[in-house]
């Protein structure tokens, strides 16, 4: 068994996407998220209500397609 660190599997990760040609962009990032076209109307509540829950706590809700 190889034993890596974080750091040192974190620099083969960003070697590997380098290598592929792979950006962290928020555009990227985005085009790759789930954007729910197939959720069931329990997890669009369940998302609406997570949502609704961080507002009234003055927190910024996670980016949800719902």
């Amino acid at each position: 068994m190889v034993k890596l660190t974080l750091a040192e599997l974190q620099m083969k990760i960003e070697a590997r996407k380098a290598e592929l040609g792979l950006t962290d962009t928020p555009e990227q990032t985005e085009a790759l998220r789930n954007k729910g076209a197939n959720r069931t109307p329990e997890k669009r509540e369940l998302l609406r209500r997570i949502e609704q829950r961080a507002k009234a706590a003055g927190r910024t809700p996670p980016r949800a397609h719902f």
